[in-house]
């Protein structure tokens, strides 16, 4: 962000203070360029007019070099660099070929010379520093965020891997139950083609008399066959 005309702790107010991120000094811009100085070299007729006007503006220049340093670097509150502002193409031109000591004076005064388009390139690099310095400030949330993001991925991942297996158990458990199905259908087709032989003791043989047996055979017997067991009646002698 910026402020026009903001109040240093010294009192100076630059024309322009571009804050700075993260809490860095901020940039001072200072746009009072001695205009008339410099009209007084354009009127001036005469090589000695003109040499006169020319260190007139010289001086000028100087003076609010030195003005500029003095007021707007303030330790810990500025930049240790400040910026003039020349509002013309032609005359940033013309201080830099015609008045090289100027330039030397003001760099070494830590201020630099911008003219329009220059300042329109100093601003653009600023907001690039600002969103960098941003981006910057921001890395460490966007990288806790997709560490969080990726166990989230990690949990899902375990999740579906544990469905998987489970559905691998039903699918095993299905199968199985229908191996067991089968082989029960099958025992009862098995045990529904079985034919059963032989007749209760009770039932008529022939002619319908009972079969008797000898007393001395016991009180009972029994024969047991492959297809079921055949009962007899013990028939008492005499009857």
């Amino acid at each position: 962000s910026y402020e026009f005309q903001a109040t240093l702790s010294n009192g100076s107010r630059p024309d322009c203070l571009v804050r700075m991120p993260n809490g860095a000094p901020s940039l001072a811009i200072d746009a009072k360029f001695p205009l008339e100085a410099w009209n007084a070299i354009r009127a001036a007729e005469g090589v000695d007019l003109q040499r006169v006007a020319a260190q007139a503006f010289r001086r000028d220049i100087e003076v609010h070099v030195r003005d500029i340093a003095e007021k707007y670097l303030v330790q810990g509150e500025t930049q240790d660099t400040a910026f003039m502002f020349v509002p013309s193409e032609s005359v940033f031109a013309e201080i830099h070929e015609n008045f090289e000591t100027v330039v030397q004076r003001a760099h070494r005064a830590r201020i630099v010379i911008v003219s329009p388009s220059l300042l329109m390139l100093s601003i653009q690099v600023i907001q690039s520093i600002l969103k960098d310095a941003r981006m910057r400030e921001q890395a460490h949330l966007i990288q806790g965020e997709v560490i969080r993001l990726m166990e989230d991925v990690g949990r899902v991942d375990e999740r579906v891997r544990k469905l998987q297996t489970h559905f691998g158990q039903a699918s095993k458990d299905i199968e199985d139950i229908l191996v067991s199905t089968s082989k029960v259908t099958k025992r009862g087709q098995k045990i529904e083609s079985l034919e059963f032989g032989g007749s209760s003791a009770d039932e008529p043989q022939g002619d319908g008399a009972p079969i008797a047996v000898p007393r001395d055979a016991g009180r009972a017997s029994a024969a047991d066959s492959k297809t079921g067991q055949l009962r007899l009646r013990v028939v008492e002698d005499g009857e």
